[in-house]
């Protein structure tokens, strides 16, 4: 308690209101907390999706193979199944774009014989025939999942090139600090709406691959249960990765508050 005494006292020195920093340091312990949940979830995913990806399917198809025999089962002949390059391998793992009409695949799956494989295959099909027929929510989740990705890391950037104008030019807090901000509080809406969509979307599609599992008998019921079970890690982690990116939006909303009550102050 001490301790937590002495870091309000800091902000308080500063010129911050007793409450504001008290809110803010709880919010920065949630989300640290929260962020180390998050990376715990992150873990038993990949732990999932090898162990998966370690296991043969019985009857012997390839991940591209039935991705291929989904698609054109469900009228979607245009639509591609290619393995995704280092980049979007990087960034947005397995995934369908709209642009392209493609599902990207790792290259760790990518044309591979396994449950995880295979799994994840059908599972990117739901994506695609989500997008496909209309479904706004994931069109919308898919268009905005470059914001959901990069809006994060250009916030700070951007706001701090509105603080660096304004001091350098008139030594004092003003419309470019203002227009930093608000831009970079756009960018973080936006990709907070992204990572807001991409939870209903991502678990629709789990539900459509695990039917598409039983109306097709890809898998028996062994089969299913593992790929089920990376399809819930993945879903557990997303729902940290949303409340992460609430409390980050929050915390930055208390940092602009901080900033402005210490220019105040000055």
């Amino acid at each position: 308690m001490e301790y937590i005494e002495q870091l309000i006292s800091y902000f308080t020195d500063l010129g911050v209101t007793r409450g504001v920093a008290i809110t803010y340091i709880i919010v920065s312990a949630l989300l640290v907390i929260m962020a180390i949940v998050a990376i715990i979830m992150r873990i038993i995913v990949v732990i999932k999706y090898f162990e998966g990806n370690h296991t043969k399917t019985k009857n012997g198809k390839t991940s591209f193979e039935v991705a291929r025999e989904l698609l054109d089962k469900a009228g979607l002949e245009h639509i591609k199944v290619k393995k995704a390059g280092i980049f979007r391998a990087f960034f947005f793992g397995n995934s369908y774009s709209l642009s392209q009409k493609t599902i990207f695949l790792r290259g760790t799956i990518a044309n591979k014989d396994s449950i995880t494989a295979v799994g994840i295959a059908i599972q990117k099909v739901g994506i695609a025939k989500l997008c496909e027929t209309g479904h706004k929510v994931a069109k919308t989740r898919n268009i905005m999942q470059i914001l959901n990705i990069f809006a994060p890391i250009m916030f700070v950037p951007i706001v701090l090139i509105g603080f660096i104008i304004d001091f350098a030019l008139f030594n004092v807090f003003g419309v470019f600090s203002i227009i930093g901000i608000a831009v970079g509080l756009f960018l973080v809406a936006t990709g907070f709406i992204a990572t807001l969509l991409n939870l209903p979307v991502e678990k629709k599609a789990n539900n459509m691959a695990l039917e598409l599992i039983d109306e097709t008998g890809i898998f028996d019921d062994e089969e299913k249960r593992i790929i089920k079970k990376v399809f819930d890690a993945y879903i557990v982690a997303y729902v940290c990765e949303f409340i992460v990116a609430i409390l980050r939006i929050i915390q930055i909303v208390l940092e602009i508050v901080i900033k402005v009550q210490i220019s105040k102050n000055n």
